[in-house]
Formats: C-alpha cells, sequence, structure tokens
C-alpha cells in the first residue's frame, strides 16, 4: 500500500526539477527588485523603492487596466457563449457533436504569433477582409485602421483572443454536459421544464466547477499574455494596447532596467497568485 512518505519520495525528483527551474528564478527576480540596475549591472540596495515608483508609472496603471478589461471581456464573451453553444451541441447526434467540436477547436491549436499575423492582415486598412467586407455590405463608413486607433485596438486585439479561446471553452463545458445524469434532465422534461428553464435550473449550476476552472484560467492568461499583442501593435498606437507584459519587456529589454523590470515581474506574478487562491477557494466550497 502507497504511504503518504512513499508518495512524497515519488514527488522528490519533479519538486526538484520544479524548485530549480522554476523557484530559483522567481526568488532570483525578487532580489532584483531590490537593486537599481543600469544596463544590466547591479548598482546600490535601494529596497523598496523600486515598489514606490510603481505609485507614479503611469503606463504601469494604463497596463493593469488594459489587462483587467480583457479579463472582463473574456470571460463575458467565450464563456457565455461557449456555454450555450456546447448545450445546444449536446442534444444533437453525436457525429455532429465531433464534426462541429473539432470546428470550433480549430482555432485553438493556431499559436497566437500566428493569428495575430493572420488578424493583421484582416484588419489591414488598405487590403484587410474586414474593411472590403463592411464596404461590401454598404457600411464602408465604419471601416477604419483597427489596430492603429486609440478607441478600437485593443477591442480588436480582444477580438482575436477570444475567437482563440472560444473553442476551447465549447469543449470543456461539451465535455462536462456529457459527464452529467441524463435521469435528471429526463425527470425535468416530464414535469414540464423548456429547454431555457433545464439550461438555467439544471446545466449553468452542475457545470460551477468547470465555470470557475474556465474562469481562472481565461483571467490568468489575461494576466500574461504577450505574444499576440507584441507581434500586432508593440502595446501601441501609444499606450491603447499596452498590457504588463509588454512593459516589463520593455523595462527589460529596452530601456534595461533590471530592477524596476523584476519589480513589475514580482506585482504581476501576486496577481496572478491572488487570482488562483480566490478560485481556488471558491471551487472548495459547497
Amino acid at each position: 500500500m502507497l504511504t503518504t512518505r512513499s508518495a512524497y519520495l515519488f514527488l522528490a525528483p519533479s519538486l526538484a526539477l520544479y524548485l530549480l527551474f522554476v523557484g530559483l528564478p522567481i526568488l532570483q527576480v525578487f532580489g532584483f527588485s531590490f537593486f537599481d540596475w543600469d544596463n544590466g549591472i547591479a548598482g546600490d540596495f535601494i529596497g523598496l523603492a523600486n515598489y514606490g515608483r510603481l505609485l507614479g508609472d503611469g503606463v504601469f496603471w494604463t497596463a493593469l487596466w488594459h489587462n483587467a478589461i480583457w479579463v472582463v471581456l473574456t470571460l463575458a464573451f467565450p464563456l457565455l457563449a461557449g456555454l450555450v453553444i456546447a448545450a445546444i451541441l449536446a442534444e444533437r447526434n453525436a457525429n455532429v457533436v465531433r464534426w462541429l467540436g473539432a470546428i470550433y477547436f480549430i482555432p485553438r491549436t493556431i499559436p497566437l504569433v500566428v493569428a495575430g499575423i493572420i488578424w493583421g492582415w484582416i484588419y489591414n486598412p488598405i487590403f484587410g477582409l474586414l474593411n472590403f467586407g463592411l464596404e461590401a455590405v454598404g457600411l464602408g463608413g465604419l471601416a477604419g485602421a483597427w489596430l492603429a486607433q486609440d478607441n478600437t485596438a485593443l477591442l480588436s486585439l480582444n477580438v482575436v483572443g477570444a475567437w482563440t479561446f472560444f473553442g476551447f471553452c465549447v469543449i470543456i463545458y461539451l465535455a462536462a454536459i456529457q459527464s452529467i445524469d441524463p435521469a435528471l434532465y429526463e425527470a425535468a422534461s416530464i414535469d414540464g421544464a423548456s429547454w431555457w428553464r433545464k439550461f438555467r435550473d439544471l446545466t449553468v449550476p452542475l457545470l460551477r466547477g468547470s465555470t470557475l476552472f474556465l474562469g481562472l484560467y481565461a483571467a490568468i492568461e489575461a494576466m500574461r499574455f504577450f505574444d499576440l499583442v507584441w507581434v500586432t501593435t508593440q502595446g501601441g498606437p501609444g499606450y491603447a494596447t499596452e498590457v504588463l507584459t509588454t512593459h516589463i519587456y520593455k523595462t527589460f529589454f529596452l530601456v534595461g532596467d533590471f530592477g524596476y523590470a523584476a519589480t513589475l515581474s514580482v506585482v504581476l506574478l501576486i496577481i496572478v497568485l491572488s487570482i488562483s487562491a480566490g478560485a481556488f477557494a471558491l471551487l472548495r466550497k459547497p
């Protein structure tokens, strides 16, 4: 019989590698944040000065606000639409479910760098498919430089992110719905419940765990995503699509301020861990 001590012995090699390649770099970054750096050269120990600097960093607060907007938009559309589509698909023929599920999941298999390049062409103000389509249906007045305008750039990028995440939500919800006891739906049908009542009173409550998982996953991804923004706008125009990861990248590689970049990284880690802790607390509730 496997004892607790034996289980820890089996986990020890993986845990040691994790601490070496993840835990140690995190501690190093945390240590870097207490020093003044100049182009990669450590200077004087300055304590919490870099953390105090955050309070007056307008770019940091702008980037954090954009991350928050991204989280809300990601939770608002892909999760809700994915849940509804999954509930509809669950009642269809098994072959139809397999084919449509595979089609919905295809965008998830596309790397965000590639997706960013493709959608950059779609959004292109000169030869982009979006502007061409709007003009074809008589809505040419809505055409514009989607990634070059302050009021549309962030939302346009979020559409790309939602497009790649939506299919993943459908598949997770579909698997969860298929694990629900069909007798519950049969009993509800006998009582005369409509599709909407069954969806509201059975499907949604029983998928609470899946919703929390997807919400946690979406929130963490929304806080740490980088490649999509960098390959399309690099945080521009101005700071219209600046997020924490692009701010960290620019501070580290372009400015060479390793100490402040480490501080930003520590703050990002704290935010992600806080989101994770809150989600796990909700998951533990009955």
